[in-house]
């Protein structure tokens, strides 16, 4: 993830009961460690967490790329707000309250904007590894929960699992989780990997009226073929998005290349900026929302992307 906005990119490293790395391309070929001095390393009270899985996206649509790492039971996961110029704060406690997450191992995790409302919300996907857990204690147990946290547009998220429809009914022992539009109806779908039984497919059923959408996918000609790394803004209803092309997200998955920008009201986009690997940028202005469009480097014009 090019954290720090300088066209290249950098890795953010999670480890099991140990600090974080955060290794800064410097560009010419090197890395150098920097998780201390940019915030990465620990949580809000200078702990390291059994860490699990992790995403990134501008949650806050403040142009600068966010992490959220997930943990065990009985540790808040962080969520890593960058402030502008690679510094971050580690603000969960504020941005999600109510503690809804501890009681569970969480691992898979995305930022997703399952309402088209242009604000990423967050899935997690819950679940223990000790299958006789619920005999000792009474408030946990082997199966859990995934839990869906509506992102409200002010920095902070509200947990909505138990008014999210029945496709957060079934406990499983989830592990790994990937989100993409399945169906190819505009909204994004969740399928989950559970331990000791069959995934599960939760289809994206939110209320679609009033709202657009729009998905890239890019494809590389002097950059990298699946344009890992570039970064696309979409400007729409007085907004601006950022996504990231990556190869991996999560924990034990992937959700293909596909972008997705919820717009909320705005049924055309003002413009998509691209911005590829390498330094090139390309812009498209006046594009119609609820549609998806491949990208290809340099072609000069999107152009519709075949049904999959």
């Amino acid at each position: 993830a090019d954290y720090d906005n300088d066209g290249d990119t950098d890795i953010f490293v999670l480890n099991d009961v140990a600090r974080n790395y955060l290794w800064e391309n410097d560009g010419h070929g090197k890395f150098r460690e920097v998780s201390i001095e940019r915030g990465l390393a620990f949580d809000a009270h200078g702990r390291y967490l059994a860490s699990m899985g992790v995403d990134c996206a501008d949650y806050d649509n403040d142009g600068w790329l966010d992490f959220f790492q997930t943990s065990y039971s009985d540790q808040q996961p962080a969520l890593y707000h960058n402030s502008g110029h690679g510094y971050f704060d580690e603000v969960a406690s504020q941005a999600i309250p109510g503690g809804s997450l501890l009681p569970y191992i969480n691992w898979g995790t995305h930022f997703v904007d399952f309402d088209n409302d242009g604000w990423a919300d967050l899935f997690v996907a819950n679940g223990n590894t000790q299958d006789n857990l619920g005999k000792y204690s009474a408030r946990e147990s082997y199966e859990a929960p995934n839990t869906v946290l509506w992102n409200k547009g002010d920095g902070k998220f509200i947990d909505i699992s138990e008014r999210a429809g029945d496709g957060l009914a079934p406990r499983y022992s989830s592990r790994g989780s990937a989100a993409d539009d399945l169906d190819n109806d505009g909204r994004p779908d969740v399928v989950v990997l559970n331990a000791r039984s069959l995934p599960t497919v939760i289809r994206n059923e939110s209320p679609q009226a009033g709202r657009h959408w729009i998905q890239l996918e890019l494809r590389g000609t002097s950059s990298s073929r699946d344009a890992v790394g570039a970064h696309v803004y979409v400007t729409a209803g007085g907004i601006t998005q950022l996504r990231e092309v990556h190869s991996g997200r999560s924990y034990q998955g992937h959700c293909g290349s596909r972008l997705h920008f919820g717009l909320g009201s705005a049924a055309r986009i003002d413009t998509v900026e691209v911005r590829w690997l390498g330094g090139k940028t390309e812009r498209f202005a006046h594009l119609p929302a609820d549609q998806r469009v491949l990208v290809i480097e340099g072609a000069g014009a999107v152009q519709p992307l075949p049904e999959q």
